[in-house]
């Protein structure tokens, strides 16, 4: 669904005069991966605004983004399901960045999920490769990535801002369940 949409808009701006006629193929992708990332976030921040959310969602949105950007994950086979998954997701991270709270478990929960991270990631998926160079650079991104969230939670934790080191804490764990999931089943085929 969102492929046909992504590809008539293409159509159109092509008509319009707005892009060059010789790439229609590339336009609707890059409208469809453009989509992909506006829809979700629009869903996820009316969300945020209407449960009072704010600054809970914009730590969420944008640490969910750069982990996800150098540690890479499961992907949907389909748009229009990755579209709403991933809503769904962020949603879920601020659910439960709201009645999670700072024990012994969670620490060594971040931990593990921190540690799994960095071992095995980048995780990239089949369709997309990089090279080795590009592996060992995501991976230091990783690395100062999530030291300086580590830091940052600290810091909420000593200021008594325990849901915002939670909504960190929630993005870690979400994007090493991520890396999980593409090392079970049939998902072993299509990661690395």
């Amino acid at each position: 669904m969102l492929e046909k949409f992504s590809r008539k808009i293409a159509v159109w701006l092509i008509k319009s005069g707005i892009l060059e006629n010789d790439n229609s193929e590339l336009y609707g992708y890059a409208i469809q991966y453009l989509l992909l990332i506006i829809i979700p976030t629009i869903n996820f921040l009316a969300y945020c605004i209407a449960t009072h959310n704010n600054i809970i969602g914009l730590i969420i949105l944008f640490s969910f983004l750069l982990i996800r950007k150098y540690s890479g994950g499961y992907h949907c086979k389909s748009s229009t399901v990755c579209l709403i998954f991933s809503t769904i997701v962020l949603i879920a991270m601020v659910f439960y960045a709201n009645l999670m709270n700072f024990s012994p478990v969670i620490i060594i929960t971040i931990i593990l999920c921190e540690l799994e991270l960095i071992i095995k990631g980048p995780i990239i998926s089949i369709n997309h490769d990089i090279s080795d160079k590009e592996r060992i650079i995501y991976r230091k991104y990783l690395y100062v990535i999530l030291a300086v969230y580590d830091i940052i939670m600290a810091l909420f934790i000593y200021f008594n801002k325990i849901h915002l080191a939670c909504s960190i804490a929630i993005v870690i764990i979400t994007c090493s369940l991520a890396h999980m999931i593409c090392m079970i089943g049939k998902n072993k085929e299509v990661y690395y």
